[in-house]
């Protein structure tokens, strides 16, 4: 049975775990160089680039929602009320 007052894992222990599932995974991947034939003809640093860009874009809105545009819709509904 588990217990509910547990505490919650240490950094260092979800760092080691970040580590075993991204970079363990990754490093065999480019140990082992796999070959994907449906991936020959599209140039993978564009597409990760355009993936930067978007985030970069998504990043901004998002915290321009956060600072500008939701502080004043919850201002309005407070005075509203």
């Amino acid at each position: 049975m588990a217990d509910n007052n547990q505490k919650p894992p240490c950094e260092v222990c979800r760092l080691v775990r970040m580590y075993l599932l991204i970079a363990v995974p990754m490093i065999l991947i480019l140990y082992l160089q796999p070959e994907f034939s449906s991936l020959k003809g599209i140039a993978l640093t564009d597409l990760f680039a355009t993936f930067i860009g978007l985030m970069f874009v998504a990043t901004v809105l998002w915290k321009a929602y956060l600072e500008y545009w939701k502080p004043k819709r919850d201002a309005a509904r407070k005075n509203r009320t």
